[in-house]
């Protein structure tokens, strides 16, 4: 980050869906890229600069009346497995000019980590591609790791952002998963690659948050999510 950058803190946590960002002020560029700033305007909120934290709660739910899942059977083996509730953070990183999230590999299992966006505009539409990809190393002896990528598409309004000067501007979010088998299905040598897709909005209040998600997060956050700041509070340098 070159020296004469105002580098201030900014955050973005993600529970359930719940995105919370803080990012600098930034004159937009002369060769007309989107700003750092109007990046996280759009996939979450802003109010500092380039350091970041980030923390999710991962879940699965039935998607009949979403409720968390405690067992699952497998179809192929017919073994009932635990399904797992996890906490993965909070991870601190940096997004560079460069839109590249950076992170220490121990955040990453000690293995390579891209996280990068990419920036896409066609009049008044404006999408923003959050992009991750790794091969996560085996989570214990036996059991095989697993290769990942997400995407996350941000669609936010281009006039939006240049009327306001708020934290946060209106967007719908659009996720696609593709990744191996989850090491908690015991698949074993068995091949095979899982998809999901799922949508919504960008909120910046965890109150905006569906009654369903809500009831999630109570049940497996225990705590966690009821001092978001806390949480993900940057340490100082």
């Amino acid at each position: 980050m070159p020296a004469t950058m105002n580098r201030r803190r900014w955050l973005c946590g993600l529970a359930a869906g719940f995105a919370a960002g803080l990012t600098t002020d930034l004159a937009r560029s002369a060769d007309g890229e989107l700003p750092l700033d109007d990046l996280i305007r759009v996939i979450g909120r802003n109010d500092g600069g380039y350091d970041t934290v980030v923390f999710e709660l991962a879940c699965f739910a039935d998607l009949d009346s979403r409720e968390l899942l405690e067992t699952w059977r497998n179809p192929y083996t017919g073994t009932t497995v635990s399904v797992p509730k996890t906490v993965l953070g909070p991870t601190p990183y940096v997004i560079t000019p460069q839109r590249e999230a950076r992170r220490e590999a121990r955040y990453s299992g000690g293995v390579p980590f891209s996280h990068r966006f990419a920036v896409d505009a066609d009049g008044d539409d404006l999408w923003i591609s959050e992009l991750l990809d790794s091969v996560m190393p085996s989570p214990a002896p036996g059991v095989p790791g697993f290769g990942f990528h997400e995407n996350f598409v941000y669609h936010a309004s281009a006039a939006a952002l240049r009327a306001t000067a708020s934290a946060h501007v209106d967007t719908v979010v659009q996720k696609v998963n593709v990744l191996g088998w989850r090491p908690w299905m015991l698949m074993g040598a068995r091949p095979g690659t899982t998809v999901t897709r799922a949508h919504g909005r960008v909120i910046a209040d965890f109150a905006q948050l569906p009654d369903a998600f809500r009831r999630l997060n109570a049940t497996h956050g225990k705590g966690l999510i009821d001092d978001l700041d806390a949480v993900l509070a940057i340490a100082p340098n």
